[in-house]
C-alpha cells in the first residue's frame, strides 16, 4: 500500500537488521527454520536479550527442549546474562517441555482431552498468562518441532499452527518459532507452517570441503522490505555476526 509504513521490533543483531530493513514487523509472528547447529536457540537468545538491554522490552523464552539452567549456561558464554535479566523481571523462562510427557489422555473436569489438544491448550494457558503478568513485548518458542512432530495429519498440523498462532496474537506480543529444518521432498513442497506465519527466515549450516559455512536467507516477510538473498553469517564470542552485504553462491 503506496504511503504505508510498518513499525519495526529490532533484533539487535546489527547484519540481519539492516537485511530486514530495521527489523522484524511489529506484532507478528516470525518463523527461524534451522540445521542442526545452525544458531537458531543463540538467534532468539540475542532477541530477547537485546530486547531487554537495548530497547526496554521484556521478553519471554519458552523452552520445549533445553531446561532453563542449560540454557543460561550456554548463552552466558555469548555474555548473555539471562539470570540477571530473570531476576530483574525482564525476560521470563518457561519451561515447556513436561507438556510432551502427558498421558495419552487427561481429564478436565468431566472432559477427556487427547495429549496433543492438551499439550497446546497447557501452553497458550501459560503463555497468556505470563504474557499479562510480565507485559511482554518480544516472545520466543523453541522449538516448534516439539509440538508439530505429533501431529503426522498435515490438516492437524495446520490447525494446530493456526491455533497457536491465535494465542500468540492475543498477546501483541512480536514472536519467534524456531523449527528444525526437514529433509527436503522429492516434491520440493513447501511445509505447511511457512503459508500460517508472518515471515520465515533459513539459517543453514553447509558442509564445504573440511569445514562448513553458515548462511541465513529471508524467506518471505509479510508488510516488509527487506533482503532476499542468501548472506553469510558466523557464530563467534560475540555470538551471531551476519555480513549483510557478503553474499553466497555455490
Amino acid at each position: 500500500m503506496k504511503g504505508t509504513s510498518y513499525s519495526k521490533v529490532p533484533t539487535g543483531i546489527e547484519g540481519l537488521d539492516s537485511m530486514l530493513e530495521g527489523g522484524l514487523p511489529k506484532g507478528r509472528i516470525i518463523l527461524v527454520r534451522g540445521s542442526p547447529g545452525a544458531g537458531k536457540s543463540i538467534l532468539c537468545s540475542h532477541y530477547l536479550f537485546n530486547g531487554a538491554t537495548k530497547f526496554g522490552e521484556n521478553g519471554i523464552y519458552v523452552s520445549l527442549e533445553e531446561s532453563k539452567h542449560q540454557l543460561f549456561r550456554e548463552m552466558k558464554l555469548f555474555d548473555m546474562d539471562f539470570k540477571s535479566l530473570e531476576e530483574e523481571n525482564q525476560v521470563a523462562f518457561i519451561d515447556a517441555s513436561p507438556i510432551r510427557h502427558t498421558p495419552a489422555e487427561t481429564k478436565l473436569g468431566n472432559i477427556r482431552v487427547g495429549r496433543r489438544d492438551f499439550s497446546l491448550m497447557a501452553l497458550g494457558k501459560l503463555i497468556q498468562t505470563k504474557a499479562e503478568e510480565w507485559k511482554a513485548e518480544r516472545i520466543v518458542i523453541d522449538p516448534l518441532t516439539a509440538l508439530s512432530l505429533q501431529y503426522s495429519d498435515d490438516i492437524r498440523r495446520w490447525e494446530m499452527m493456526l491455533d497457536l498462532l491465535e494465542i500468540l496474537g492475543r498477546t501483541s506480543a512480536t514472536c519467534i518459532l524456531t523449527e528444525d529444518l526437514r529433509a527436503p521432498s522429492l516434491a520440493g513442497e513447501i511445509p505447511i507452517e511457512d503459508y500460517a506465519v508472518h515471515g520465515v527466515i533459513l539459517m543453514q549450516s553447509l558442509e564445504m570441503g573440511k569445514g562448513a559455512v553458515k548462511t541465513i536467507r529471508i524467506v518471505k516477510m509479510r508488510e516488509s522490505k527487506h533482503d532476499d538473498q542468501t548472506r553469510i553469517y558466523q557464530i563467534d564470542e560475540a555470538g551471531i555476526v551476519v555480513y549483510p552485504t557478503t553474499a553466497w553462491s555455490i
